[in-house]
């Protein structure tokens, strides 16, 4: 059917006539009345009688903006055709016309106008992610005549536009001419290549008017395909037929705009791929266009592939590497059959990915990436040639200041830089983005990697990477000095980590190195990029000798890389070394602010092992400096140290109003300050720890409204330790209320999101040991396996503030479920409750230790545990504890005048309840109170 129509075939079906050439529909010979898009919608469903055309190729192949509309196109052709015969719709699909249609071809003999000497190439492989971009390029096209599609080498243009000029061959009869500019390497033969292209026969010198001449009555689709060559000509000769030849429509394709008179502009941007972090599963990374080539094109080549869940975050990263080039990803997928996705990842860290080869069919511009870079390159000048190499030392993005200043030098002012540059940005070399106050800069990677292979060869690396690296040192001391200009400086971060790198190279310079390193120490963290800080800091600190060191520059290096340390691998005994050593250096030089941050971490280390003897004692040396310094927020930060460690001990009365002196008198520049030094804001941990004392006092509700502050505090903050504490917090709180599980895990899910891609094992440690716990709760035993999976991450980052609670609650969880514990697991579990001073938890773990031994049969042992409980939480005044230690003890009184008295006591305990009424554990309180039998 589709040659027919094409061919000016007349399909007939029932009374009606389709004449599809000269868009006429008619019934027994009288003309029907239908609009324009309404016809579109029918000479598609005609054409493809027997088949579902799904809704989106509707849309796309007829120019139709909405669902809404297409519907009511559908409508009208269902009243023009009478009843309901023709059109049938499918549910979830789309539309098929159900009638017979036969084809009487035309009298070809009729049509005299000239076709084109070349036929249209065939159409591309199905274009994935495009569908807007050829409906609105449709729609552009039929209404303005002359449209541009303009985008970087390897985005797809020439695919998008061929597939634009199938879709379109019907609006125009067939007459459509497909031209490759590219190929004609004398602009100065342009006209007369297009007019061979045409089928004109011209004299020399007189194609052009040749060409208007023949295409002044004819209506028409050309496609001029890769301008950039001959940009001049092939605007001057657009611009010449938009003006003369009035029923011509013309679609360029090209890396910068013709700028011709009547041109329209699209921008044809790469396919959305996933940021970091994202698309780490198969269902994630299909959610973006560029995955979805890949793996189209993989499955294309490589029979039965499917994306997994262990290979998306590699296949995800590799569209993210590739930035969504069209070109690119097609280039990729096609090594996968024979090295697989891994390797193919690991080649692109290397210049050879450049020299993948594409199809052999491809024009040889589209070949390689290399051949498609170099043709770009090739048609620069000389000195834009100079901007553009140099400007691949930029990693990340840059602004035009920073351009400008990279690439300048005695023969290439900042003037022309500026203009060069522009020129570079309208040839789609280099991306602008508008975001921002003043818009940023980038290249692409693999245009990067092409440019900086140019830049080797110029010999011009080691000049170029001097002034990036000194470029960058001065931004970030800019940055400290408030002179920033509203710059993002975790924006910098790529460029600071490869200005690190040359400084330490063979051609470096060390203490460039040294001041870029503690320069940017505290944003690496600011940014959560614990690993990447670890690394640079490393690097510095093992080229550079101590003693070589100034011992600022030193104990900010040293203080970044050990706060990395601590929210990675944890408080290990070596770090705890280097702070006090950091100390002893602080100290030395009177440096009071120092002193203290080397006391907090010192005091973190302690707390968190738990050693809370040892960090209470470091809390009071950072108090006294406090009292010095007689500043309110550094005043706020001791009672923060003072006030948790006194909550880790148990001592909740001291603890409270410290905590909350610490959160009514901090002072956003004191808590920046810790931001700046640690990428942690101390103001969300205050919270989750006095939002878990609140449920301990017997506040439940109170402690859950804190939390969620928090939660929503941290969340809207860029730091993502405080992230994960209040998140775990919230998930602690909830979990010793009762609360629907489900809502739990999903706090600990989130925590985890955070966590795991940052590398917080603490965190990830904690969050997965609760999740196991909540999961038993429900019912699960086999959460028992995370529990252990979780504890063993926080042991392994020293952070055992949890271990006693959460190890001897799934202890009594299993002995409820009918486990049998072993005597070694007994005794190891009754050290939990020996070892150390008396903690925040004491009372439960005491409590379940005590419903453990219930069941294996020691009662006696069991009451002694209870008693020395409700005793712990009576001393700490944790009413959330007693509770449950009167309700354990009611619950296991054998003798009448015992159950009695532990009957009067729960009640006792339940009265001095005004918050959080309705808890499991207040709920079940009153359930056993009021049943008389117990």
């Amino acid at each position: 059917m589709r040659g027919l129509t094409s061919g000016g075939a007349t399909l007939v079906f029932g009374a009606f006539s389709l004449l599809a050439a000269q868009r006429r529909l008619e019934r027994d010979g009288s003309p029907v009345q239908l609009g324009d898009k309404a016809f579109d919608v029918l000479r598609i469903l005609v054409e493809r009688a027997g088949e579902v055309v799904e809704k989106a190729e509707l849309l796309r192949q007829a120019s139709i903006a909405t669902e809404e509309s297409l519907r009511f196109h559908i409508a009208a052709l269902r009243k023009a055709l009478g009843e309901g015969r023709y059109i049938s719709s499918v549910a979830g699909q789309g539309y098929s016309f159900v009638a017979p249609v036969s084809g009487v071809s035309a009298d070809r003999s009729a049509d005299t106008r000239p076709t084109s000497a070349r036929p249209l190439p065939a159409r591309p492989r199905r274009l994935v992610g495009r569908d807007q971009v050829l409906g609105a390029l449709a729609e552009q096209l039929l209404e303005h005549r002359f449209v541009t599609l303009v985008g970087p080498g390897g985005v797809g243009k020439t695919s998008v536009a061929l597939t634009l000029a199938h879709d379109l061959a019907s609006r125009f009869g067939g007459d459509i001419c497909f031209f490759d500019v590219g190929s004609v390497f004398n602009p100065e033969l342009l006209a007369g290549a297009l007019a061979a292209a045409l089928g004109i026969p011209v004299q020399p010198g007189s194609a052009a008017p040749g060409i208007v001449t023949f295409l002044q009555q004819r209506r028409m689709l050309l496609v001029l395909d890769g301008c950039e060559p001959g940009v001049d000509a092939a605007a001057a000769l657009a611009e010449q037929l938009f003006q003369e030849t009035p029923r011509v429509h013309l679609l360029a394709t090209s890396r910068e705009a013709l700028r011709g008179d009547g041109e329209h502009v699209h921008r044809l941007f790469p396919l959305d791929y996933p940021s970091a972090g994202e698309g780490q599963t198969a269902e994630a990374a299909l959610g973006f266009a560029a995955v979805q080539l890949f793996v189209e094109r993989v499955a294309s080549s490589l029979q039965g592939f499917t994306l997994t869940d262990d290979e998306a975050p590699l296949v995800s990263e590799i569209c993210r590497k590739l930035d969504g080039l069209a070109l690119a990803i097609e280039l990729a997928a096609g090594r996968i059959s024979a090295y697989g996705v891994r390797e193919v990842a690991r080649q692109l860290e290397s210049q050879f990915a450049l020299m993948w080869p594409g199809r052999r069919t491809a024009v040889a511009r589209h070949q390689t990436l290399s051949a498609t870079l170099g043709w770009s390159y090739q048609l620069l000048s000389a000195r834009e040639q100079i901007v553009f190499r140099r400007l691949s030392v930029f990693v990340g993005t840059f602004t035009l200041d920073m351009a400008t200043a990279a690439v300048s030098d005695d023969e290439l002012s900042r003037a022309e830089a500026t203009e060069l540059l522009g020129s570079l940005v309208s040839k789609s070399l280099v991306q602008f983005h508008t975001e921002g106050p003043h818009g940023f800069y980038r290249l692409l990677d693999m245009t990067r990697s092409y440019a900086f292979d140019r830049l080797g060869e110029a010999g011009e690396v080691r000049w170029v990477a001097q002034r990036h690296a000194r470029l960058v040192r001065r931004l970030l001391e800019d940055a400290v000095a408030g002179q920033d200009g509203g710059r993002r400086l975790s924006e910098l971060l790529d460029d600071v980590g490869s200005a690190i790198e040359w400084s330490l190279s063979p051609d470096g310079d060390l203490d460039e190195g040294a001041a870029l390193a503690a320069a940017s120490a505290p944003i690496w963290l600011q940014a959560g990029l614990l690993m990447e800080c670890r690394y640079w800091m490393t690097r510095v600190l093992n080229a550079i000798h101590a003693p070589a060191l100034d011992a600022h520059r030193q104990l900010s290096i040293q203080a970044a890389l050990a706060s990395a340390e601590t929210f990675t691998d944890g408080f290990t005994e070596d770090s705890f070394g280097n702070w006090q050593s950091a100390f002893t250096i602080a100290k030395s030089l009177e440096n009071i602010e120092q002193q203290l941050t080397c006391l907090v971490v010192l005091w973190a280390h302690r707390i968190r092992s738990p050693e809370y003897r040892h960090a209470l004692s470091l809390a009071r040396q950072a108090d006294e400096l406090a009292a010095i310094v007689a500043d309110q927020g550094t005043r706020a930060m001791a009672d923060w140290m003072v006030g948790i460690t006194h909550h880790h001990l148990g001592q909740l009365a001291t603890a409270r109003p410290l905590l909350e002196r610490s959160l009514a008198g901090d002072t956003l520049e004191a808590r920046q300050a810790m931001m700046t030094q640690f990428g942690y804001d101390r103001r969300i941990p205050t919270m989750g720890v006095l939002s878990n004392l609140h449920w301990l006092q017997g506040r439940a509700d109170e402690a859950v409204r804190l939390g969620a502050i928090a939660v929503a505090e941290a969340r809207r903050s860029p730091y993502q330790v405080p992230l994960c504490e209040a998140l775990t917090w919230q998930a602690l709180n909830l979990h010793l209320r009762g609360d629907d599980p489900g809502e739990v895990e999903a706090l600990l899910d989130e925590t985890i999101a955070q966590a795991r891609p940052h590398f917080i094992e603490s965190y990830l440690g904690l969050s997965q040991a609760l999740k196991g716990l909540s999961a038993v709760v429900r019912g699960d035993l086999e959460g028992a396996a995370l529990v252990s999976q979780g504890l063993g991450l926080l042991s392994k980052s020293h952070y055992e503030v949890f271990h006693p609670l959460f190890l001897t609650e799934l202890a009594r969880l299993r002995a409820q479920a009918g486990a049998r514990l072993t005597h070694d697991e007994v005794a190891s579990l009754l050290r939990l409750d020996t070892d150390g001073p008396e903690h925040w938890s004491s009372a439960e773990v005491r409590r379940n230790l005590g419903e453990v031994l219930l069941r294996q049969g020691d009662a006696g042992r069991a009451a002694e545990l209870f008693a020395d409980a409700a005793d712990c939480a009576e001393r700490q005044g944790a009413i959330g504890w007693a509770l449950r230690t009167a309700l354990s003890l009611a619950r296991s009184a054998a003798e009448p005048a015992s159950r009695i008295s532990s009957r009067e006591h729960l009640a006792a305990v339940l009265q001095r309840f005004t918050d959080g009424t309705e808890t499991a554990d207040l709920q079940a309180a009153r359930l056993f109170l009021a049943n008389r039998s117990n």
